[in-house]
């Protein structure tokens, strides 16, 4: 295998690499949802939505 990685140091997210580069890291959100296009084995695109909650909260 290539390149090694210690895990253990990253923080929580999503890791895109090509070429064996990180190009992109997507780190959690509170609320949402990511979704990643890929094109000819390489991601393409990433599209993010996030959602709020408004309102009060119930106990």
């Amino acid at each position: 295998m290539g390149n090694m990685v210690n895990l253990g140091a990253l923080d929580d997210g999503v890791y895109i690499v090509q070429q064996g580069a990180v190009v992109e890291i997507l780190e959690p959100k509170e609320y949402g949802q990511d979704s990643i296009q890929w094109q000819h084995g390489k991601v393409f695109e990433v599209s993010e939505s996030k959602r709020r909650r408004v309102g009060a909260v119930k106990k």
